[in-house]
């Protein structure tokens, strides 16, 4: 018996190059993600990566939102995943939007070295869309923040089965954090500051 189609009628809370996402009309702790443009090839790898979470049963999902499957929408097929929302029930902002309003980098550099410890430590492979619009700053507590990805997961390549082997693994995501990080620091960091890993 087929699910019946979830109709989407609202704005997207979010869009990026090739996906939208909206609110879920059904239940507002979740997003649905579709393709803007009838190019379902970051969809596609998204769904391959978290199916591999999905079989890790001990991966912790403080730096990735949860991934609940696949459904049928009413503008094509989707991913359901969580909104990433602050202590205080409002949608948590990007990175990008605090850096753009002024906050300096600086003022993110331990939570930038515990979402790599993170990454490095389940090998969470990531593509080359990594960027400071895709990582959002959730606040968990009055005090506290972490960073979660919420596009650019998964492996652009072809051939994966070398991700399995934890070193191949951990020397991609090194060399993946390098370039992300040499394009933040010269977007966002200050004359003088050294750059921190």
């Amino acid at each position: 018996m087929s699910q019946p189609i979830i109709q989407l009628t609202s704005a997207p809370i979010g869009q990026g190059r090739e996906r939208a996402c909206y609110l879920h009309p059904e239940d507002d702790s979740k997003i649905i993600k579709v393709p803007a443009g009838g190019d379902a090839v970051q969809t596609r790898r998204e769904i391959d990566f978290y199916s591999r979470l999905q079989k890790r049963a001990d991966f912790p999902y403080t730096h990735v939102p949860r991934f609940y499957g696949v459904v049928q929408t009413s503008l094509g097929s989707g991913i359901v995943v969580d909104l990433v929302r602050d202590v205080d029930g409002e949608i948590s902002k990007s990175l990008h939007w605090y850096l753009s309003a002024g906050t300096p980098l600086r003022e993110f550099e331990s939570r930038l070295a515990q979402l790599k410890h993170f990454l490095l430590q389940h090998r969470v492979i990531f593509n080359h869309d990594l960027v400071p619009g895709n990582l959002l700053v959730q606040k968990y507590s009055v005090d506290e923040s972490r960073l979660v990805v919420i596009d650019g997961l998964g492996d652009v390549v072809a051939i994966q089965w070398l991700n399995y082997l934890a070193p191949h693994a951990r020397a991609k995501i090194n060399r993946r954090w390098d370039r992300f990080r040499q394009r933040l620091d010269k977007s966002w960091g200050q004359p003088g500051e050294r750059a921190c890993s």
